[in-house]
């Protein structure tokens, strides 16, 4: 297998800016993004506050989209990669991303000899960039492509020699408020670029309101977050801190949420 083979799977979107120069960059931000549209639903207000800072940030689109339902004119599987493929690197533009990596999967491509590549795929692209903070989903999603890529990440993450970054669960079909730790982040200033940026997905929106339903949830998460405080923010994005999987290689994903359950019980109930 040729050495460096993922770098073919960039896409850069900035002018004059390749890959080699974020290599190992201070501050890069990676997303592993399941479908071509997770990234921006699931941090796309960090995404666009890290960009206009100056950082590096960037996607891991896992699968291709193929799959994706569809309404109006009948496509075929091929064209709808293609489309999803073009709607995402539009989304990343607005939202200043460095670029995307694709590595084209299909989710039943994810166990086995397939997952294996991927998995690899992560960790060289960690060691590459050297992200000060990977999103990936957290580990309440009620889709299976999501969990798979979340077990992948973390693989990836735990064999890599970079230094481990912030690692922070986003959650779109599924949460839960435990007692683990919550990192909550003001998206308020860049709530109008996230929405545009969920636009660009064209293809989803055509289905289904994805820019109603994740202004709705940031909106609702900024009021619902805590029960007796002033409201600090009209929109945020809410993460679940993950770092002890990376600390503790032995802990599985299921002890994790055990132990965030019980934690909960032992808190209120």
């Amino acid at each position: 297998m040729k050495e460096n083979f993922w770098k073919e799977k960039f896409i850069a979107l900035q002018e004059g800016k390749s890959l080699d120069e974020f290599r190992g960059g201070s501050g890069n931000l990676v997303v592993v993004s399941p479908h071509p549209d997770d990234d921006v639903l699931g941090a796309g207000g960090i995404m666009i506050a890290a960009a206009e800072e100056g950082r590096g940030v960037f996607s891991v689109t896992v699968t291709d989209g193929r799959g994706s339902p569809r309404k109006g004119p009948v496509i075929s599987d091929e064209e709808m990669v293609a489309l999803r493929q073009k709607e995402s690197l539009a989304a990343l533009k607005a939202a200043g991303a460095a670029g995307g990596f694709y590595l084209r999967k299909r989710s039943s491509e994810l166990e086995g000899e397939g997952g294996k590549e991927v998995g690899r795929e992560l960790r060289d692209i960690f060691e590459w960039l050297r992200p000060s903070e990977v999103f990936l989903p957290a580990p309440y999603e009620r889709h299976k492509t999501h969990m798979r890529c979340t077990r992948l990440t973390i693989e990836a993450l735990r064999s890599s020699t970079a230094p481990k970054p912030l690692v922070l669960g986003y959650s779109l079909w599924g949460n839960f408020w435990g007692e683990k730790n919550r990192v909550v982040r003001d998206i308020t200033p860049f709530i109008r670029k996230k929405v545009e940026a969920v636009l660009a997905h064209s293809t989803q929106i055509a289905y289904k309101n994805y820019q109603q339903g994740i202004l709705g949830k940031n909106n609702s998460e900024a009021v619902f977050w805590e029960s007796h405080e002033v409201q600090k923010a009209d929109f945020v994005e809410i993460f679940l801190e993950m770092n002890e999987l990376l600390e503790a290689k032995e802990l599985s994903l299921s002890d994790f949420i055990r132990q965030d359950v019980e934690g909960f019980i032992r808190a209120f109930l």
